[in-house]
């Protein structure tokens, strides 16, 4: 759930894909076993990023020259807008909770009582809050410390190997989007030239 429009969710998704993704494909797993996991993020927004007023906007992976040709890698995106004011027949079951998002439901249904059920509870428990968003920022911080080892490890090898400095910078860029004054750094800071 987002609440504040930080202009930043196709990138915030891109993040919870890739969470996705790799808790799918675990080490010494073969790519393709990820057609086993179709995937779909959900993201709740309290603001309507697009601007359609649409209760949703569903996402895959189309070609631009013809949106019909779909690149079938089974990832889909959804974004609900709890401003909408319209709702489509098959957005209705929908709608109920995105009022409840904006704190304007008059609703008795079973999923909506239960729902604020849970969050007052979380709300009474701000130690259950606190572990929850602890154990988030642990799991990104194992994860940078992860991809800062792997980094080493690279740029380690390939010095090993008698690379030039020039290619581990195109590796790092390469393999891990690295802007290139950044890679020149890390190169800088990390291999020993000879003197």
């Amino acid at each position: 759930m987002q609440v504040a429009d930080r202009q930043n969710l196709p990138y915030r998704l891109r993040y919870c894909q890739e969470q996705i993704d790799h808790g799918l494909l675990l080490p010494g797993k073969d790519y393709r076993d990820l057609s086993l996991h179709p995937t779909y993020v959900l993201m709740f927004c309290d603001f309507d990023y697009f601007g359609y007023g649409w209760a949703r906007y569903v996402f895959e992976m189309a070609c631009t020259c013809n949106h019909q040709l779909k690149l079938g890698d089974q990832r889909t995106v959804v974004i609900f807008n709890a401003l909408a004011k319209e709702f489509t027949k098959d957005e209705q079951p929908i709608k109920d909770f995105l009022a409840l998002m904006r704190n304007r439901v008059d609703n008795k249904s079973k999923f909506i009582t239960e729902i604020q059920d849970e969050i007052i509870k979380i709300k009474q428990e701000p130690e259950r809050r606190r572990g929850f968003m602890k154990f988030e920022l642990d799991l990104m911080d194992a994860r940078r410390e992860e991809r800062e080892e792997s980094k080493q490890k690279l740029v380690k090898f390939l010095a090993s190997q008698k690379t030039a400095p020039s290619e581990i910078v195109a590796a790092l860029v390469n393999v891990y989007q690295m802007p290139e004054k950044t890679a020149r750094e890390y190169v800088a800071e990390h291999v020993k030239t000879p003197k």
